[in-house]
């Protein structure tokens, strides 16, 4: 095995010395500061994401603050519509029932008017109906003829006994 020789045993430790300070040249010049710089870099990128993240989150959280007070002015806006609304449908029921309270009544008044009409002319075509009646039954029975006035006297005294 030639790397146990010692003859070259003294020029392997050469080279092995001078392929170590190239190495570490190469590596401590190019090879760690561009490694460092991606990894500066990939560091600068995961903070500019963590604060683009954070700034999103705050953004978010307002918006959603401006929506729930939306959602609330909303809520209390169609609270009072509501309100607003049924103090209106009551007014108008309120007009409308007296409106219907006022023309029941004039119906009301108009139908005991026309039925006390109706009475009042039922009962004197009844009266002069008995007053015929008793008129002929007097003629009939008693052969006497009796005038209008004094059968109409004669149902009244008997209207006002049986009263």
């Amino acid at each position: 095995m030639p790397q146990i020789e010692t003859a070259t045993f003294a020029s392997q430790i050469f080279w092995l010395i001078v392929a170590f300070v190239t190495l570490y040249y190469l590596l401590s010049r190019r090879a760690l500061p561009r490694l460092t710089e991606v990894l500066e870099a990939r560091q600068d990128r995961i903070a500019a994401d963590l604060d683009e993240a954070e700034r999103l989150r705050r953004e978010a959280e307002a918006a959603l603050a401006s929506y729930e007070a939306v959602v609330a002015k909303a809520h209390e806006q169609a609270h009072a519509l509501l309100a607003e609304s049924q103090t209106r449908v009551q007014a108008e029921t309120a007009r409308r029932q007296q409106e219907l309270d006022a023309r029941l009544s004039a119906q009301l008044s108009e139908a005991e008017a026309e039925i006390d009409a109706a009475r009042q002319s039922a009962l004197r075509e009844l009266e002069e109906a008995a007053v015929t009646v008793a008129q002929t039954a007097v003629e009939h029975l008693a052969g006497i003829k009796v005038a209008k006035k004094t059968a109409q006297s004669a149902l009244r005294g008997v209207l006002e006994e049986t009263a």
